[in-house]
């Protein structure tokens, strides 16, 4: 009796909104901006004492995969090799009474059945019948995933921006002004979340600050810096005293740095309604647009009002071409050399558009 070989196994088996009627909603950042209006504003010099001007410069998700089910494997030393009958050849053996063969006894659940069967002119053939269990299948929908929303997080810490911008420290206040500028340049979406009332309410406190009780340049801050424009010879504590600002020049140029600020915040915000519904915000309505304006007809200081101007100038459009030129032209007027000069650059870039 030979052997035939073993049985193999069986194989296994992801704001602010600007509204006013009929026209459509503003809801460029979803941010909730307060709407300022304002009418047209008379355009008067002012005049007082102005010192020299100093130019400003504006600084698979993957489906879950169906569980892969294993039917049980035989241990390989139970594996069983069933013996086939080899009859002698009728022509040269007499017949012989051949013993029966006796089925292996396989352990259950573990290899597939055989059932040995016989008949007088063939050797057994198996036949195999599975008894492996039954594996369910897993249930198919044919609806679709439901995927949660995710709730975006906040990219910038909108109230500590607010608390360095009502911080009575003035290096505190330029350091803030100066970051959302550079946010504005550099990741204007991350800056959206700024466009916010109270950043706008802290920028128009810190333009309209009561400057006038703060301590101002000493008289030897004033000689030493007399004297740097005269191109004379500066000891090093005269250089150094004449870049000391008093507390009074800090705060004015801080007026100088929040209204470049609401400036840069209004072109956001009327860029990004331009962008999401096709409308232009008008000039009058822009927040905190009025406080600039204000500024540039009533500030004492020329370095403010050249400031307004400039800030004025940075958020023009072609819709407020019209606005814009009335403001500059009248402040062609002013008597301070410096302002004059800020106008007509501003005149001069607005007929380029």
């Amino acid at each position: 009796m030979n052997q035939v070989p073993c049985v193999p196994q069986v194989s296994p088996v992801m704001q602010p909104h600007y509204a006013a009627a009929p026209q459509p909603s503003y809801n460029a950042v979803k941010i909730d901006i307060l709407n300022p209006s304002m009418g047209t504003p008379s355009m008067a010099p002012a005049i007082a004492p102005q010192p020299q001007y100093a130019p400003v410069t504006a600084p698979m998700y993957n489906y879950p995969q169906a569980p892969v089910y294993n039917y049980p494997q035989a241990d390989p030393a139970q594996q069983v090799c069933y013996p086939v009958q080899q009859f002698p050849s009728l022509t040269t053996v007499p017949q012989q009474q051949m013993p029966p063969v006796q089925p292996y006894v396989v352990q259950p659940q573990q290899v597939p059945q055989v059932i040995q069967q016989q008949n007088n002119n063939a050797p057994a053939q198996p036949q195999i019948v599975d008894n492996a269990p039954q594996v369910p299948q897993p249930q198919v929908s044919n609806a679709p995933e439901v995927v949660p929303p995710v709730t975006p997080q906040p990219q910038v810490d909108l109230n500590a921006f607010i608390a360095r911008l009502a911080n009575p420290d003035f290096e505190g206040q330029a350091s803030a002004m100066e970051e959302i500028a550079n946010m504005v340049k550099e990741n204007p979406d991350k800056a959206t979340e700024l466009v916010d009332t109270k950043v706008f309410e802290a920028l128009n406190n810190i333009v309209k600050y009561d400057s006038s009780n703060l301590e101002g340049p000493s008289q030897a801050q004033i000689d030493a810096r007399q004297k740097i424009m005269e191109n004379k010879q500066v000891t090093d504590e005269e250089n150094k005293l004449a870049n000391t600002m008093a507390p009074k020049e800090l705060a004015e140029r801080n007026k100088s740095y929040a209204l470049f600020t609401i400036a840069i915040m209004d072109k956001l915000y009327a860029d990004e309604v331009a962008k999401l519904s096709n409308n232009t915000v008008p000039l009058t309505e822009l927040p905190e647009a009025i406080t600039v304006v204000d500024q540039l007809k009533d500030n004492p200081n020329p370095m403010v009002r050249a400031s307004a101007i400039e800030a004025l100038s940075y958020i023009q459009n072609p819709e407020y071409k019209k606005d814009l030129t009335t403001l500059f032209t009248v402040a062609k007027n002013d008597q301070d050399a410096g302002v004059v000069q800020a106008a007509n650059a501003a005149l001069e870039k607005l007929n380029q558009i």
